[in-house]
């Protein structure tokens, strides 16, 4: 999905951070965005430590919230 996500905050997430929130929505483990990007699972780990702050949340819950405002998945 090229579809840039914008928060309250109004603030988008770079090409990288993109991909692994949306691998987030889908339900993959770090490990297996870790293998599916040949990055290592501490990377993925700062990165969504970097999603989590820009989007100014503290939870999973809160990622699927956003998703499904922005119309990347549906319920």
């Amino acid at each position: 999905m090229d579809r840039k996500i914008i928060t309250k905050s109004t603030t988008t997430l770079a090409p990288r951070e993109r991909e692994v929130f949306n691998c987030l929505i889908e339900g993959l483990k770090t490990s297996e965005i870790a293998k599916k990007f040949d990055i290592k699972p501490n990377t993925v780990s700062t990165i969504k430590k970097v999603i989590f702050r820009k989007l100014r949340i503290n939870s999973p819950m809160e990622l699927y919230k956003i998703a499904i405002q922005n119309n990347l998945i549906q319920i």
